[in-house]
């Protein structure tokens, strides 16, 4: 049987925004019981998750990244807002979105989908919606409580960031978590 690893390519989250982040966690734990929220060193803005594949293929990866980043020029992204997925009637997962930069981001993951499908990696299925996870809901709240949260953090925004590239990253689980391990940096021609 053949070595598998479960594999994500990512944008990094600089430190600045990584506190900011944190800092906007630490403002909804007062209003939002039952989230397990992600940890400082979990947050990324994943551009694609390919789950569990055959390790022999990280060559491919790396050759589509590359490719892909080679075109591109450096842009910056701001965090800003939060939103819940699916609905805020069934709200599992909590984020925030991008205030700036949400176009260029775009652009790059249907760049990675693009060529990545040319070594035969699967297409995502779904609409590609730039975000970062916050948190995952352990049980359903009140449609009321998430909407208050949503129109409460409206205005909030994170310090700009300049992205220059994207990270291939192994992801481990673990009981205590998941460890994120990079494996190769793909950066934009300049």
């Amino acid at each position: 049987m053949k070595e598998q690893v479960r594999l994500f390519i990512a944008i990094e989250v600089s430190e600045q925004q990584k506190h900011e982040l944190t800092e906007l966690q630490h403002k909804l734990k007062g209003d939002l019981e039952g989230v397990r929220w992600v940890r400082l060193e979990g947050l990324h803005l994943t551009l694609k998750f390919f789950g569990e594949i055959e390790e022999e293929k990280i060559g491919l990866i790396v050759k589509a990244m590359d490719y892909s980043m080679a075109s591109l020029t450096a842009f910056q992204i701001i965090y800003g807002g939060c939103g819940v997925f699916p609905s805020p009637q069934k709200a599992r997962v909590i984020w925030t979105g991008l205030a700036e930069g949400a176009s260029d981001v775009q652009k790059l993951a249907e760049k990675l989908e693009y060529n990545l499908s040319g070594y035969n990696f699967a297409r995502e299925k779904r609409a590609y919606h730039p975000h970062l996870t916050l948190g995952r809901l352990r049980y359903p709240l009140s449609e009321n409580v998430i909407n208050k949260i949503i129109e409460q953090e409206r205005t909030f925004k994170t310090a700009a960031a300049d992205i220059n590239g994207a990270i291939l990253y192994k992801s481990q689980l673990f009981r205590q978590g998941a460890v994120y391990t990079p494996i190769h940096k793909a950066t934009f021609k300049n």
